[in-house]
């Protein structure tokens, strides 16, 4: 990556199935443009290999805030969908002043 992109220190990235939630502080005069690339990252997810869910959401009360929850069916899938030109592009334009993400494991449904 380029100097001076903004790369957010993540935790360890579980190898199998995991979902990641948080939260993406924008910088303020990017946010509406930080909107529209997550409208279209949320388009294209719906097509992209090992993506079980994508959403996110702008805070109604602090519109620089993101709200994201998203499940893979591991690592590599999640390094395809950061390693898309879309997603380097937004870190590269420093769109974002900050995140914070949690990896955590998916409860499974009871067996009967």
């Amino acid at each position: 990556m380029a100097e001076g992109v903004y790369l957010p220190e993540l935790p360890p990235i579980p190898e199998d199935e995991f979902c990641v939630f948080g939260i993406v502080w924008a910088d303020p005069q990017h946010a509406d443009a930080l909107e529209a690339v997550y409208a279209e990252t949320t388009r294209l997810a719906k097509d992209e290999a090992g993506i079980i869910y994508y959403c996110l959401a702008r805070d109604e009360d602090d519109p620089n805030m993101f709200h994201f929850f998203e499940r893979y069916t591991g690592r590599k899938a999640f390094q395809d969908h950061n390693s898309q030109p879309i997603i380097r592009k937004l870190l590269a334009d420093n769109y974002i002043k900050d995140v914070k993400a949690k990896f955590v494991k998916p409860i499974r449904p009871k067996e009967e």
